[in-house]
């Protein structure tokens, strides 16, 4: 599906890059262009499914129920969802305040709104077992539902969208949805990651442009989206996100529902040049990377390559030679039995083989090297992409 641009509407874009994915099995497209509006600046995925495809994928393959660790996320995951309660709390001092955080997982965030003293809490996701983990872990309301559709017949004082909006395909039906479900004055709080920062925060070639991320926002696209839906911007924090291996920059904003306010476009400059830069240390990065894996599984018969996520789809996109590979392993349940060019993903309980494991992973890599070792007690040489 084109796009238009999605938040002036423009048509006339220009084509910064093409991701490619190598396979629809895991990854709902075999890829996309990364393309610059003309009339704004807002960078986006452009040639993508659409939104109810993505809906489907979210409810059916979501990667975010932390099944491994029974929806209790890492110990990095809550000081990351601290700062963010950290930043609201000075614009919502009303204990009593009705909240609701659309795309909440598995609760962690409402669970530390929680412990701070506010009770009138909601979670929704499109995932069912998100919003039965939600209840079940810290004995919070929670619903499985979708922007477009959800509407409890409330309105809140704050809702929060913490890592939704690059998500979604079409902003309209969102924006106007939140703006309904806000109280005047309601708060709407906003997490994005910072494309115009990306070129400064590189661990593994192209990983911005993932399978699930398809718009890459800055502050001044942010705002722009705001203003159009007669939301004013009270305050914009630039933060970052450490999980597990990776600092990822992004950005906090708190805006207020108004009635009236002026829609006003500043194009953005930036964003642009900046990703620009990015895509060419990328490249450098990519040919790299490829290197090291042709040199370190080139005297192998047989491998097993462990995780299917954006990294693997995406070397798998460029080319990479699977004649040696076994099968691929993922601990998410939901990918067991799926073929990526016809060779099959197992989960990590199937391993029988002591064949060499290839972790095709930057962010998890010491996580997964210890399950193999400490969990499942392999004995299988393992091959890192990335030295310590």
């Amino acid at each position: 599906m084109k796009r238009n641009c999605p938040i002036c509407g423009g048509d006339e874009k220009e084509l910064l890059y093409r991701q490619n994915f190598g396979s629809k099995a895991i990854a709902l497209m075999e890829g996309y262009d990364v393309a610059a509006c003309d009339r704004c600046g807002f960078v986006f995925a452009d040639n993508i499914p659409s939104q109810e495809e993505f809906n489907k994928y979210y409810e059916e393959m979501s990667k975010y129920e932390f099944n491994y660790s029974d929806g209790v996320v890492s110990k990095e995951y809550v000081a990351h969802f601290q700062k963010i309660v950290d930043f609201i709390r000075p614009f919502l001092k009303d204990k009593n305040a009705n909240i609701l955080d659309m795309g909440c997982s598995t609760g962690c965030l409402l669970s530390l709104f929680k412990k701070e003293g506010y009770g009138n809490l909601l979670g929704v996701d499109p995932s069912p077992s998100c919003a039965k983990t939600v209840k079940e872990v810290y004995g919070i309301e929670a619903v499985a539902d979708n922007i477009a559709n959800f509407d409890k017949g409330e309105r809140y004082d704050l809702i929060v969208l913490s890592a939704v909006l690059e998500h979604l395909v079409d902003f309209s039906e969102a924006m106007l949805k939140i703006k309904s479900l806000l109280k005047e004055n309601g708060l709407l709080f906003i997490e994005v990651p910072d494309a115009s920062r990306f070129n400064s925060y590189i661990y593994t070639a192209f990983q911005q442009f993932s399978i699930e991320h398809i718009n890459y926002f800055s502050e001044y696209s942010v705002k722009n989206l705001l203003s159009s839906y007669s939301l004013e911007t009270v305050k914009v924090q630039e933060s970052e996100n450490r999980i597990n291996q990776t600092v990822d920059p992004d950005l906090f904003i708190v805006s207020r529902r108004k009635e009236t306010v002026g829609s006003k476009m500043a194009k953005d400059e930036i964003t642009k040049k900046s990703l620009e830069d990015y895509i060419e240390k990328c490249g450098k990065i990519d040919i790299a990377v490829k290197k090291t894996i042709s040199e370190r599984i080139g005297k192998k018969d047989r491998i097993i390559i462990w995780g299917v996520g954006t990294h693997t789809q995406m070397l798998v996109g460029s080319g990479l030679d699977l004649s040696k590979v076994l099968y691929f392993v993922d601990s998410n349940a939901r990918y067991k039995g799926k073929k990526i060019n016809g060779i099959e993903v197992k989960l990590p309980a199937d391993i029988r083989e002591n064949v060499p494991i290839l972790i095709s992973t930057y962010s998890y890599q010491e996580e997964v090297i210890r399950q193999i070792k400490e969990k499942l007690g392999l004995k299988n040489e393992i091959i890192r992409i990335y030295d310590k």
